[in-house]
């Protein structure tokens, strides 16, 4: 879609019928909400970018390659201090700030680059959300910090504070999370890491996680269980929580689905929105969702999810059924 259409949107000065186009592409893919989260983020520092003082945002929208070339043509030092404006306009905007793919970072795949964002640091009242390029989705605590690059053909994670992460599977590529108390490698894909020095709380929601002490001891730590290393040491004993979920109340209504069968997408949305989610076509269950959803209605995730799925779906108060389109 086109960027002076996706513009015109964000400052009111589309047709009803313009907004709801852009409406539909939006819910049409995860990519296409990240454009347009970048977008609004873009107005946010055109401003500090521009360097004309008398640049402001106006009616007549940005031209984006404009904004990126005057970026691009700055030091490295300068770039870097954009990037941190970019992030605190958006927070002080009140706004989860999503970091898209393609503002300002360096390609993928290459030995000590970045496969997403280099470094993100959060304030006291900050919540970050962030959409990897590699198709996993971090979810950053406030007094956070994350550093991620791709060495020897390993994702990695310097973490320290808390992140709940949801990692795409890439084969040949793992996903590795650093802390001051040791490692966890990731062996499946949701999971809430709370890193305090040399103190490490993991709470694995779904799949498998392999957790390695800085001063010894090793474990691995599944669906439903938690894992803690203290004083770099790893714990002995693996503890069951039957309500992982409720560890990781802090990041609000954030789903995130990575090849997430129906029925548990279902259940996922019911908890978040206290909801009952009713399938009305057994066919269905065999569909996967992979998207994520970051303090949205439920009505737009719900015509999210169906558009998918190319199914007709329902929001009647506390019920929401979703069954196959009629042919």
């Amino acid at each position: 879609m086109d960027d002076s259409l996706l513009f015109r949107d964000i400052t009111g000065q589309t047709s009803e019928s313009e907004h709801r186009a852009v409406e539909a592409w939006r819910l049409a893919s995860r990519e296409h909400e990240a454009r347009y989260v970048e977008l609004q983020a873009l107005l946010q520092v055109t401003k500090r970018v521009s360097s004309s003082p008398s640049r402001t945002v106006s009616s007549s929208p940005p031209d984006v390659l404009e904004v990126l070339q005057t970026a691009a043509s700055r030091s490295h030092t300068t770039r870097w201090r954009l990037r941190s404006q970019l992030l605190a306009g958006v927070a002080a905007a009140g706004l989860v700030a999503l970091v898209a793919s393609s503002l300002w970072q360096p390609r993928t795949g290459v030995e000590g680059e970045a496969f997403g964002f280099e470094e993100m640091v959060t304030g006291e009242n900050q919540v970050v959300t962030v959409a990897l390029r590699d198709g996993s989705v971090m979810r950053l605590a406030p007094k956070s910090q994350a550093r991620i690059r791709v060495r020897e053909g390993v994702r990695e994670v310097q973490l320290t504070g808390r992140a709940f992460f949801s990692v795409a599977k890439r084969d040949g590529l793992p996903f590795v999370v650093h802390t001051a108390g040791g490692d966890l490698t990731v062996l499946g894909t949701q999971f809430d890491v709370d890193a305090r020095e040399r103190d490490v709380r993991l709470v694995v929601v779904e799949g498998k996680v392999a957790l390695a002490g800085a001063r010894g001891g090793e474990t691995r730590v599944g669906r439903g269980e938690e894992g803690r290393v203290v004083e770099g040491h790893v714990l002995p004993t693996v503890v069951s929580v039957p309500a992982a979920r409720d560890s990781t109340r802090w990041v609000g209504r954030f789903l995130t689905f990575q090849n997430t069968p129906l029925p548990e997408v279902a259940h996922e949305i019911g908890q978040a929105y206290g909801v009952r989610v009713t399938l009305r076509d057994s066919t269905l269950a065999g569909q996967t969702i992979t998207n994520w959803f970051s303090d949205r209605p439920l009505d737009e995730v719900v015509r999210a999810v169906c558009s998918i799925l190319a199914a007709e779906c329902a929001v009647e108060g506390t019920q929401v059924t979703i069954g196959k389109s009629p042919p």
